[in-house]
């Protein structure tokens, strides 16, 4: 019987796919599942099993209640900004946070920073130790350390979830509204976000 539900898992694979403006080939290749299997979840032919599942969920940043129907896709994402779908299309900052998630084109000349965004609107990051602003040795004072980025999303990757890679004006846009963790090119982050530059001032623990 032919499938024509417009909400099937199958349709969901291939609408997140060209959000990012991968071909099948790409997609196959950058979560290491063969092309054939990505044809054949994309017309519904099969579903992929629990493994598949998780790759593909990772990938697109979604949960698998999402690609299996549970969830919606704007629960899914706390409906963070406008609706994330638009007319049955992923609208365009979606499409490009998803390509700042999975972005591994790091500028080999530059000095990055790793940053993070909350819900909470708290900001922070990796520091290092700079001194003391008080004369009882209890409060420290805290800046941003540059980070090898390679190995940077490597630990953010394994801790966290895969960080943004944000190396230009439009990937600062999608990191402001979704939050989370960044690795960020040092002079992105002195044009647009200069808060993160600022002093950490903080509490040593007990």
């Amino acid at each position: 019987m032919e499938v024509t539900d417009i909400d099937t898992l199958g349709k969901k694979i291939k609408e997140l796919r060209n959000a990012l403006g991968l071909s099948q080939e790409i997609l196959a290749e950058q979560i290491e599942i063969s092309l054939k299997s990505i044809q054949r979840y994309e017309s519904d032919k099969s579903r992929p099993d629990t493994y598949a599942l998780v790759k593909l969920a990772t990938y697109f940043d979604v949960s698998t209640d999402y690609l299996l129907g549970l969830l919606a896709i704007k629960e899914d994402l706390k409906e963070k900004s406008n609706k994330v779908l638009q007319n049955g299309k992923y609208n365009e900052l979606y499409s490009w946070y998803l390509r700042c998630k999975n972005n591994i084109e790091v500028d080999q000349s530059a000095v990055y920073y790793w940053i993070h965004f909350g819900d909470d609107g708290m900001i922070g990051g990796q520091t290092e130790w700079v001194g003391w602003a008080d004369e009882d040795y209890k409060i420290e004072i805290r800046r941003l350390r540059p980070v090898i980025p390679v190995k940077a999303i490597e630990g953010c990757t394994k801790v966290f979830g895969r960080p943004l890679l944000i190396n230009e004006e439009k990937d600062v846009v999608v990191f402001r509204l979704f939050g989370g963790h960044a690795i960020v090119k040092q002079e992105i982050c002195e044009r647009f976000l200069p808060e993160f530059l600022e002093d950490f001032i903080g509490t040593t623990p007990e």
